[in-house]
């Protein structure tokens, strides 16, 4: 994703190798008794109060957010000491799930010269999936930890979808932003997505977002378009499987291959082209591009559960997770 703007180099440095770090799979967004009976949590000795309150050997404690027997986030609190930043470093990786993927960047952040000061404002970073507010008082070092969550209206309606099995007000929708051009979303279409699908409980609608990331793949934007001309015929999807399965367009003549593969899925060929001639695509594309940079993406294939990032699009099993900790948390709101 792209860092923000006001964001100073300490923040990014953070943000940056919790991106790189690579983990476990989260805790918050997990359910709330696997994680109390967790063998990293037995070894902390630590006890759950009343409120949710987790408190450690060491007087440390961490006030659990929980909705519907889910964790939703974390607010840590570490006494000041000279080894209070690594002990809150260390917290926020145990109750990410990402241990020291996530604990020895924001420590090494913690560590830097200046970042006392700010801290006794507060600073927030996003640390995919998670976002994460540290602040420092004479007495304590605190950090809120939450999974990050897309504001409600932020997504552009699609009509390129499968639609839930069992469609209702409270479907739940994963999003997936692809670039026909990308392997790794090759991979996600050709692996993940087929494995998902029969996985997929009955209220899940599927939508397909348009994200071609033009500077490095530049046959993706073209493939777009002539996907969203199959999709003004009412084949989009088919001719997305298409697009994907049959990859000769990548080196031969882009059109010709677009047309063929139109014909194989039904589609009026004469009708198609001149779409493509005409660029009838364009304005579903550039859509698809605003809502990537107003989303803050840029790697593909990303993918979102309801208004929640999945830490890993490869992981059907972490996928279905996510869509069950959606379904609870969120309600009627998809």
């Amino acid at each position: 994703m792209p860092l923000p703007a006001n964001l100073n180099l300490l923040s990014r440095a953070f943000l940056l190798g919790a991106l790189c770090a690579g983990g476990a799979g989260a805790q918050v967004g997990q359910p709330l008794t696997p994680f109390l009976s967790s063998p990293r949590l037995t070894a902390e000795k630590a006890a759950l109060g009343s409120a949710n309150v987790l408190t450690f050997a060491d007087g440390s404690s961490a006030l659990l957010q929980v909705r519907h027997m889910y964790l939703t986030g974390a607010t840590i609190t570490v006494t000041q000491s000279p080894k209070a930043a690594a002990r809150a470093a260390g917290l926020t990786g145990l109750l990410s799930g990402f241990g020291a993927g996530l604990a020895e960047p924001m420590l090494g952040f913690l560590n830097r010269e200046g970042i006392g000061e700010q801290l006794l404002k507060g600073i927030t970073v996003e640390a995919d999936p998670f976002l994460v507010t540290i602040k420092a008082t004479a007495e304590a070092v605190v950090v809120d930890l939450q999974l990050a969550r897309v504001p409600d209206g932020n997504f552009t309606p699609t009509v390129n979808a499968l639609p839930a099995r069992k469609a209702g007000t409270d479907d739940v929708v994963l999003r997936v932003y692809s670039d026909f051009q990308c392997p790794y979303c090759r991979q996600f279409e050709s692996e993940t997505l087929p494995a998902l699908l029969r996985a997929l409980p009955d209220d899940v609608r599927v939508e397909f977002h348009q994200f071609p990331l033009e500077s490095i793949h530049p046959l993706a934007r073209p493939a777009a378009e002539a996907s969203e001309c199959a999709a003004q015929q009412g084949k989009f999807w088919a001719y997305k499987d298409a697009l994907f399965r049959d990859q000769s367009w990548l080196t031969g003549k882009a059109d010709q291959t677009f047309t063929a593969l139109a014909a194989e899925t039904g589609l009026n060929t004469a009708t198609f082209n001149t779409c493509l001639t005409v660029r009838g695509g364009k304005v579903a594309v550039d859509a698809g591009l605003a809502e990537a940079r107003r989303l803050g993406l840029n790697s593909t294939p990303s993918v979102f559960v309801g208004p929640y990032k999945a830490a890993d699009a490869y992981d059907t099993a972490g996928l279905l997770e996510l869509i069950r900790f959606t379904r609870a948390v969120e309600g009627a709101r998809p």
